[in-house]
């Protein structure tokens, strides 16, 4: 039978459109199966991470290599491996390093938060609220942990952890160097590194709490661009201090005078190595040091400004870190005048107490003769 024209197309036209409906029913579910990615690959997204400077990973990383100088840190805590930072020179890092003067930073986020909560925190705000702390100019204002991290490398005395500080200052100015000015010389991007590896490794490794770029543009008050990710070349610190012969908080008065070498020239009541010296006077200092801040010449130096102490534990404090400014009589001006760069001002504070519980009675139980022994008519050259 031949089908006529008319007819022809009607059926053509009808299996076309019953192609249509069919392809378009199972091409969407076939679609809908697969789901559709909102955004690029995690392949993609972790290369642009890679390349972004500011990436958690990014800045743990460039603080590493600021503290440690590029060395493995996390396999040797020996402290040997200083990096352009300078930081294992003075603070404890990582597990394993030896103690040194200053406060440790394993654990610092978690005491972060407390610190501006202190009521010394409130004394260092309210102290350079007006003109700023002279060193950095900076007004302490950190109102998170991380802000604080941020404002305490910028600004070591805009808050000195108590026992820390420089023992002449009442513990109010750290012996820590602005690091970011040229006696280091680190860059804005350095200084959040440093944050960024004390956030990551204050939290186990969580880069979720790594928030040092959010925390220094919330405690400056700008943007940290592109143009701000500079690496320093400075070369790397020299070797940490011999703190063999520093006075450490967390040392015991015998062991601080055995460091400092007091019994050299010094008898000490009570203290076994310093039985022998005679140099210096016997240290009684319960009994001498009031007499000593009633003495004439004491009043005199006072009155020209050479001395300022009023109680018995200030003499003893400034006899040991200005032992020029009031010479007993009937000895010279010979003691070291290094000591407030071998104690810490917790050391030095234990080391007054100490001294100030030995009296004439201690030194008679130790027969020593408390007297300046004669020296062919010159004086010796001491001072208690």
């Amino acid at each position: 039978m031949k089908i006529r024209g008319p007819i022809l197309h009607f059926i053509l036209g009808a299996l076309l459109l019953l192609v249509l409906v069919l392809f378009r029913e199972f091409g969407t579910k076939s679609r809908a199966k697969k789901p559709v990615s909102s955004g690029p690959p995690a392949a993609e997204i972790s290369r642009a991470a890679s390349r972004d400077p500011f990436s958690p990973e990014k800045l743990v990383a460039t603080g590493e290599r600021v503290i440690f100088g590029g060395h493995p840190s996390k396999v040797d805590a020996s402290q040997e491996f200083v990096g352009r930072g300078q930081c294992p020179a003075c603070h404890v890092i990582l597990e394993g390093q030896r103690p040194t003067r200053f406060p440790k930073l394993i654990g610092v986020m978690s005491r972060a938060a407390d610190r501006i909560k202190e009521a010394r925190y409130q004394m260092f705000a309210k102290k350079y609220a007006e003109s700023g702390e002279p060193k950095s100019g900076i007004r302490p204002h950190a109102r998170t942990a991380g802000e604080y991290l941020i404002e305490s490398i910028y600004c070591p005395s805009c808050y000195v952890v108590e026992g820390f500080g420089l023992p002449e200052t009442d513990d109010t100015v750290s012996v820590m160097p602005v690091i970011n000015r040229p006696e280091v010389g680190l860059s804005d991007y350095e200084m959040v590194g440093i944050v960024a590896y004390l956030q990551e490794t204050g939290s186990n490794g969580d880069l979720s709490k790594v928030t040092a770029r959010e925390d220094w543009e919330s405690y400056f008050g700008k943007k940290l661009t592109s143009s701000d990710v500079r690496e320093t070349t400075a070369p790397s610190a020299p070797p940490p201090p011999d703190l063999s012969k520093v006075g450490l908080a967390e040392e015991s008065p015998e062991e601080i005078i055995e460091k400092l070498a007091c019994y050299v020239c010094h008898k000490i009541p009570g203290v076994r190595v310093a039985q022998v010296g005679r140099i210096g006077p016997v240290l009684m200092l319960k009994t001498t040091a009031p007499q000593r801040l009633q003495s004439p010449a004491y009043q005199q130096a006072l009155k020209e400004g050479r001395v300022r102490a009023t109680t018995p534990k200030e003499y003893v404090i400034e006899s040991i870190l200005n032992p020029g400014g009031f010479i007993v009589p009937g000895f010279e001006d010979a003691m070291p005048k290094h000591f407030k760069e071998r104690l810490t001002y917790a050391a030095l504070n234990r080391l007054a107490d100490f001294l100030l519980t030995l009296d004439a009675e201690a030194a008679g139980e130790n027969r020593f003769q408390t007297a300046p022994p004669p020296n062919s008519g010159k004086p010796l050259k001491a001072r208690d």
